[in-house]
């Protein structure tokens, strides 16, 4: 059951990082002391229904977001922005011929994983189909 709080509040976190509402707005639109606001997003409480659904009104994100395990295109693509910046700094801390090596070698590892899925979904269409 903490894993669930903590997935919650981690999510209401993400919600309004994503959307940009500073946690003493997000207090103020929910009537709320930031205090308790606080509490929401480190897990310290859980949020009611009710106060989950105005923060999903205020984000932008389905209510079900909150819960379950899904994440929306928009979000995944700012979460690849961001990753590939992150990535990019990383490597142009690397030097010369180091970097271009690394790099060759983590994009032939990426092609064998994207194969190995590939053929993954293959072999389950192909299993269901046969059913």
């Amino acid at each position: 059951m903490e894993q669930v709080k903590t997935w919650i509040a981690q999510r209401i976190k993400d919600a309004r990082e994503w959307k940009g509402i500073s946690q003493v707005a997000m207090a103020k639109h929910l009537d709320v002391a930031r205090q308790t606001y606080l509490d929401l997003e480190s897990g310290k409480t859980e949020p009611r229904i009710s106060t989950l659904v105005k923060i999903a009104e205020l984000t932008g994100q389905p209510l079900g977001w909150f819960v379950f395990d899904i994440q929306r295109p928009e979000m995944q693509q700012e979460q690849l922005k961001a990753e590939l910046i992150q990535l990019s700094a990383l490597y142009e801390q690397l030097a010369e011929p180091l970097r271009s090596q690394m790099l060759a070698c983590h994009i032939n590892q990426l092609k064998v994983v994207l194969e190995h899925l590939d053929g993954d979904r293959e072999n389950k269409a192909a299993s269901e189909a046969a059913l």
